[in-house]
């Protein structure tokens, strides 16, 4: 049984369009269901979301194509939501968001991985997304393992995402940033984590990928990665809630490959991948920090 797709949309036109219509090159596209979840308006985008209802409502290429139109606006309500139903229907599912264009071999990928990983406890995601990092000359493999979900395209049981807690306790956080060794471990999955997860526990954000990775380097659960990314973000143009104008993230060509992935049973992850994420890592933090600085100074002139 291949994966439902659940999409959650909002007010970016453009950037539906160019999502639906490349998956919709993808083999298993009309195969597949998908379930789109439109988030409701702020005061003052009703327009645009108009049109995005009228636009989805118009989608074909799909076996079958559901629609959920929400009454009140929440992001956070409308994906956590989403996601929910379909894993408690289906048990598993593949999930995006508007902004996340995939190559035509993405659902075969994705669907190969959830029916190849089921049974592996340790691995409780798939992503279709890998960063722009080089693997070692040596590695062959079609997939590696790394101890950070990655929400971009992304696939997970309905047994599995059941483990996470959506909330991390504050006293329990600040206890284990206690342990040096537990600190150590998760600056290794990005420098960037103990700040961003920081603001998560402090209420100033609410991210479920956050979360996630944490309880990823908790309790020793892993992520399957493309050895080529099958997915492009588009929405680090400055449109998106969470993505700034940032082209660091970005690739200028998707895997071509569209079947007959090679998967391997679970191992530790290779350290000279874990290393090149990290340095990747630390360059994607320090791109965040100048865009800022830019920023700052544009409102400033």
């Amino acid at each position: 049984m291949l994966a439902p797709i659940g999409m959650s949309v909002y007010m970016r036109l453009n950037h539906i369009h160019r999502t639906v219509e490349a998956l919709k090159k993808n083999a298993l596209a009309s195969k597949s269901i998908l379930h789109i979840f439109s988030d409701a308006p702020r005061e003052g985008d009703e327009a645009a979301v108009a049109e995005v209802r009228k636009f989805i409502k118009k989608i074909d290429g799909f076996a079958e194509v559901n629609i959920t139109e929400r009454e009140t606006n929440s992001r956070v309500y409308n994906n956590r939501t989403g996601m929910r139903s379909l894993l408690d229907n289906y048990g598993k599912l593949i999930w995006m968001e508007e902004d996340i264009v995939t190559a035509p071999g993405f659902l075969e990928y994705m669907n190969s991985a959830l029916e190849y990983y089921t049974d592996e406890d340790r691995v409780i995601s798939i992503t279709g997304y890998t960063p722009p990092i080089r693997l070692p000359q040596d590695y062959v493999n079609d997939v590696f393992f790394l101890q950070r979900f990655n929400a971009w395209g992304f696939g997970s049981w309905k047994n599995k995402f059941d483990r996470f807690e959506e909330r991390i306790d504050p006293q329990d956080y600040r206890n284990k940033m206690k342990n040096r060794e537990f600190h150590r471990k998760l600056v290794r999955n990005g420098p960037d984590l103990p700040r961003l997860i920081d603001r998560d526990v402090a209420g100033i954000i609410d991210a479920l990928d956050l979360k996630i990775m944490y309880q990823q380097v908790l309790h020793d659960w892993y992520t399957v990665y493309p050895r080529q990314s099958l997915v492009q973000n588009i929405g680090h143009d400055g449109s998106g809630a969470h993505c700034r104008d940032l082209n660091i993230f970005h690739h200028d060509n998707l895997w071509a490959k569209a079947a007959d992935f090679r998967f391997q049973k679970f191992s530790c992850p290779d350290e000279r991948i874990v290393s090149e994420n990290m340095k990747f890592r630390q360059l994607s933090s320090l791109g965040t920090v100048l865009e800022k600085f830019r920023h700052i100074r544009r409102c400033l002139a």
